[in-house]
C-alpha cells in the first residue's frame, strides 16, 4: 500500500511536467512545415522561449520535464531500432561500411579540433561531431545519456545539427548536380547518405535529385543509425576506463538498458516477427518521443547558457560538415 502511495505521487508530479513537453511537441509538428529546421529543432526553441519568458515560472512542471529528458528520451531511442530491417544493409557492400566507419570518426575527430582551436568546450565538440558523423539529434540524445552532458550544451548542439542539416538539404544536390554531374545515382547516394545527419534530411536531399538517389542514400544512412549502438557502447567503454573507481568487471561490459532495447528491436523487425503496422506505429511513437524529449530540454536551457556559447559552435559545425563533405565526395570519386 505504501509503495502504491510511492508511486502515485511521483507519478502525479510528472504528468504537468509531461502535459507540458507534450504540448510543444505537438505545437512544433503543427508548425513545423513553415520552417526549415524541423521539429526537433522547433521544440527545443519552443522551450527555451517557454523557459526564459518572465511571466511563466516552471516549477511545477520541473519533475516531468526530468522525465521527459531522461525516460522519454531512453524509450524513443528503444523504439529507433524499428527503423533497422538489416535485411535491407545486403545491397551494401563491405566498403561502404568501412568508408562510413572512417568518416563517422572523420568527423568528431574534426569537431574536436577545430572546437579546440575555437576554445568550444570539449563536451559540445563532441556532441556535435556525434551529430555531424551518426545520425544528428538521435545520436547526441543518446550520448547523452551515456555521458552527463550539460543540457543547455546538449540542446545547443542539436539546434545546431538541425540547422546545418536543413541548409544541407538544398545545398548538397545543388554541388552535386552542377560540380560532379558524372556521378551516377549510387555515388549521389552515397555522398548524401554518408554526411546528412538526419533520417528525414537524408531523404529529402536524396529524392531531390531523383528516387534512386533517395533509396540508396537512405540506405547508406540505416548504416550510420546501425552505428549507434556500438558507438554508444564503446563510448561507454571509455568513460569506464576514465573513472577509475568504476572499474569494476560489471561497470566495464555494463550497456545501457536502451542500447540494448534498440538492439533487440531492430533484430525483431529483421527476422520478421513484427507485423509492419507495428513497426510503423513504433517509428512514429519514436518520433513523438524524440519530440517530446527534445522539448524538455529546451524548456531547462536559459538565454544566458545561449549567450555564452555565440556562434563558435554553429561556424565549427559547418567547417566540420563541409570537410566531411569534401572528403566523402573524395571517397565516392576515386572508389566507386
Amino acid at each position: 500500500m505504501v509503495k502504491n502511495n510511492i508511486f502515485l505521487n511521483s507519478f502525479k508530479k510528472i504528468i504537468p511536467g509531461l502535459i507540458l513537453t507534450s504540448l510543444v511537441a505537438y505545437i512544433s509538428v503543427s508548425i513545423s512545415y513553415l520552417f526549415l529546421i524541423g521539429s526537433v529543432a522547433i521544440a527545443i526553441i519552443i522551450g527555451i522561449i517557454i523557459n526564459n519568458f518572465p511571466l511563466f515560472k516552471l516549477k511545477m512542471f520541473k519533475d516531468g520535464i526530468k522525465f521527459a529528458e531522461k525516460n522519454i528520451l531512453s524509450l524513443s531511442i528503444v523504439l529507433m531500432g524499428a527503423n533497422l530491417d538489416l535485411n535491407r544493409l545486403s545491397f551494401i557492400s563491405i566498403f561502404d561500411i568501412f568508408f562510413i566507419v572512417v568518416l563517422i570518426f572523420t568527423s568528431m575527430l574534426l569537431c574536436f579540433i577545430i572546437g579546440k582551436i575555437f576554445n568550444i568546450s570539449t563536451d559540445l565538440s563532441l556532441m556535435l561531431g556525434i551529430g555531424n558523423g551518426i545520425c544528428g539529434s538521435s545520436a547526441i540524445a543518446g550520448a547523452s545519456r551515456i555521458t552527463g552532458f550539460k543540457r543547455d550544451e546538449v540542446g545547443i548542439s542539436v539546434a545546431i545539427i538541425n540547422i546545418v542539416g536543413a541548409i544541407s538539404i538544398f545545398v548538397l544536390p545543388y554541388i552535386l548536380i552542377n560540380l560532379f554531374s558524372d556521378f551516377n545515382s549510387e555515388q549521389n547516394g552515397f555522398v548524401i547518405g554518408s554526411t546528412i545527419q538526419a533520417v528525414g534530411q537524408v531523404t529529402a536531399a536524396g529524392y531531390i535529385l531523383e528516387d534512386l538517389v533517395g533509396e540508396h542514400a537512405t540506405l547508406i544512412k540505416m548504416i550510420r543509425i546501425l552505428m549507434l549502438a556500438p558507438f554508444l557502447f564503446l563510448l561507454s567503454l571509455a568513460l569506464a576506463g576514465k573513472n577509475k573507481t568504476n572499474l569494476k568487471l560489471k561497470s566495464i561490459f555494463y550497456v545501457p538498458n536502451f542500447i540494448v532495447g534498440f538492439i533487440s528491436l531492430s533484430i525483431l523487425v529483421t527476422v520478421g516477427i513484427l507485423p509492419d503496422y507495428i513497426i510503423e506505429i513504433f517509428k512514429d511513437f519514436s518520433k513523438i518521443f524524440l519530440i517530446i524529449a527534445m522539448a524538455g530540454i529546451g524548456l531547462s536551457i536559459s538565454f544566458q547558457s545561449i549567450k555564452s556559447f555565440g556562434l563558435k559552435p554553429l561556424f565549427v559545425c559547418l567547417v566540420s560538415f563541409s570537410i566531411q563533405v569534401m572528403i566523402s565526395i573524395f571517397i565516392t570519386y576515386y572508389n566507386f
